[in-house]
């Protein structure tokens, strides 16, 4: 019983935490990909994030990069580990956490490309035409996704008769992303 309302403090701030770096990796993504800021989903995004990245607006941009963004997912995922670390009164490495930190706040760029595209795989079965969507979810889903397949369509070809391999392909890619990273971090 003494253990729990310690448990249960870091249950609500790693709740917290991984949902500022879910609103920060959409941003990326939403900034990077040019998506509709008419789309109520991204109008949300933003306000949610505005204050928190208010304070980093001295970072600067890579064209549409947002390292601001990137800075508040690494600084959520280092503050995340070392609580954790801590509670488990484990030693800590500062150069092991910033490594660590580094790498998952880019494996929370890779994990939402993820996820975005297998629900627009699974979205295609039930919708024909994206421009006749009027989904918004599924609009940031396809304004996300679109570029990335166009670019792979134009080295590679993905069509065999009426199926379409785009999507598979990305997400081997991204796997391999991931792998490399593994690697190299």
């Amino acid at each position: 019983m003494s253990n729990t309302f310690p448990e249960l403090g870091f249950f609500i701030i790693d709740l917290i935490l991984s949902f500022l770096v879910l609103i920060f990796t959409l941003r990326i993504l939403l900034a990077l990909f040019s998506t509709n800021t008419n789309n109520p989903i991204t109008q949300s995004i933003i306000k949610i994030s505005k204050p928190i990245r208010s304070l980093f607006i001295f970072i600067p941009n890579l064209g549409k990069f947002e390292l601001s963004s990137l800075t508040v997912i690494f600084l959520c995922h280092l503050s995340g580990i070392y609580l954790q670390t801590s509670m488990l009164g484990s030693s800590i490495l500062i150069e092991k956490l910033i490594i660590f930190s580094f790498k998952s706040s880019l494996f929370s760029l890779l994990n939402a490309l993820t996820i975005i595209f297998i629900i627009l795989a699974v979205s295609s079965w039930f919708t024909q035409s994206f421009q006749a969507n009027r989904n918004p979810a599924i609009d940031i889903v396809f304004q996300i996704s679109n570029p990335i397949l166009l670019f792979i369509k134009r080295f590679i070809p993905t069509s065999v008769g009426v199926i379409d391999f785009s999507v598979i392909i990305a997400l081997v890619l991204i796997h391999f992303l991931q792998n490399f990273l593994n690697i190299i971090l």
